[in-house]
């Protein structure tokens, strides 16, 4: 699972924790939102033009995954209309961009 961006300290997010996000009780949908968590997390961190998650800042860029996969399930995000990370993840991680010259 991609999901273990912070090789030391584990995982960004665990699946209980989203789907708690989430508000999602059965496991019908462990799968598909697993695929989610690992999407969101390598979209932080393209965005970011990192390898891995600054040291300190996981929970920034936890809660930023968690808009991120929230953004991806709902109905929007399935259907490839809500393109990108949300704006509101965006802010979040901004600041730790490393941009290309």
């Amino acid at each position: 699972m991609i999901n273990a961006v912070v090789v030391q300290l584990g995982p960004l997010f665990t699946l209980a924790e989203v789907k708690e996000h989430l508000r999602v009780d059965s496991d019908d949908e462990d799968a598909v939102i697993e695929g989610y968590m690992d999407a969101a997390v390598m979209a932080l961190l393209a965005h970011c033009n990192a390898a891995f998650v600054p040291p300190g800042k996981e929970a920034i860029f936890k809660v930023a995954g968690l808009q991120t996969v929230a953004f991806m399930y709902e109905p929007e995000g399935r259907e490839g209309r809500g393109e990108g990370l949300p704006p509101s993840a965006q802010r979040l991680i901004n600041p730790f961009r490393n941009l290309r010259v």
